[in-house]
């Protein structure tokens, strides 16, 4: 039913973009030739962009949380068809930021808009323009390259609230292609894969078909020990979390060592993180392994050790550490 919906409204409201994009189609007998380039994805903090790209690659190579600001890296994501290879830019999300860390995951956001080729910018069915998107459509207004509007979660909309969202944001004049989609549902998940493969220029792949991911080993396990931990935390310590991998070892066929250091700012963050008798990091710990072991596709030796590291997330090298590959 909602796809259905969401179709419905897409045929009736699409057409008010009055600064619609159209790319060339190749002639009828013609076989289209191979298309790649990049495509980065932007919008206002947990409305879902990793949990999309999670879902159109068909792996889960990024974090998720309801919990905003998850995402602290700009991360290549790469999905390869037949038709075209696609490299997705995943960003921090956008927000009013209120630390050092804060400006520099914005920061890093709209760095992740240089040399791209297509802009996915995401937002909710919350039926009307938010004022945050206004602002940052205004610092897109000089884009050089088409922007499609993806509404995700529309399973969740209520109401009129989707058909008014997609009339709202229409009448911006700024989106080349209006999408509802919902991730999570994988509603509309291929017509965005072709409507993107539309738009990208022809192109030989840039990364190797079995590529999905440019970032290492450890850095994904690094991102899947902070989601659980942000999984089990509350309040500010979730965002004083940073964690690093100490040492990868393969002892052999079947088996991984790895040591991995979670950092908090504060020793009451660390009481929390720890749990009484050590539950808390122990539950960390479990459930990041199984996700290691689908990852590495071994079974795994996790050790966990949190350490204090005071004020990091306001020291500019130590952030940079966490932000930087």
């Amino acid at each position: 039913m909602e796809q259905r919906k969401a179709e419905a409204c897409t045929r009736e409201y699409a057409d008010l973009s009055t600064r619609r994009l159209r790319s060339p189609r190749a002639s009828e007998g013609i076989v289209a030739a191979h298309k790649s380039g990049y495509v980065s994805v932007l919008g206002e903090t947990n409305v879902g962009k990793s949990t999309f790209l999670n879902a159109v690659l068909g792996k889960k190579l990024l974090i998720s949380s309801p919990k905003p600001q998850a995402t602290r890296n700009r991360i290549r994501c790469i999905l390869t068809t037949e038709e075209a290879q696609i490299v997705f830019l995943d960003t921090p999300g956008l927000h009013r930021p209120k630390t050092k860390l804060g400006r520099r995951l914005v920061r890093e956001a709209y760095r992740g808009l240089r040399g791209i080729d297509l802009l996915l910018y995401v937002v909710e069915p919350w039926g009307q323009v938010r004022r945050f998107d206004r602002e940052a459509l205004d610092r897109l207004e000089n884009a050089e390259v088409p922007i499609i509007l993806l509404v995700n979660k529309i399973d969740l909309a209520k109401g009129n609230a989707l058909e008014e969202t997609l009339l709202a944001y229409a009448a911006t004049e700024r989106f080349a292609e209006l999408i509802p989609i919902s991730s999570t549902q994988r509603i509309r998940l291929d017509d965005v894969i072709e409507t993107i493969t539309k738009y990208l220029p022809q192109g030989d792949p840039i990364f190797p078909a079995e590529v999905m991911c440019d970032r290492s080993e450890e850095f994904l396990i690094e991102e899947i020990i902070r989601e659980k931990a942000f999984q089990h935390t509350f309040k500010e310590v979730p965002y004083s979390v940073a964690v690093r991998v100490k040492w990868l070892r393969e002892t052999s066929d079947t088996l991984f060592e790895i040591r991995a250091e979670i950092l908090v700012e504060r020793e009451s963050q660390k009481g929390i993180l720890v749990g009484k008798g050590g539950r808390t990091v122990k539950q960390i710990g479990t459930l990041a392994r199984k996700e290691i072991e689908k990852l590495l596709g071994r079974q795994v030796f996790l050790d966990l050790i949190v350490r204090v590291s005071p004020g990091w997330t306001k020291d500019d090298r130590q952030i940079q550490q966490v932000t930087e590959p």
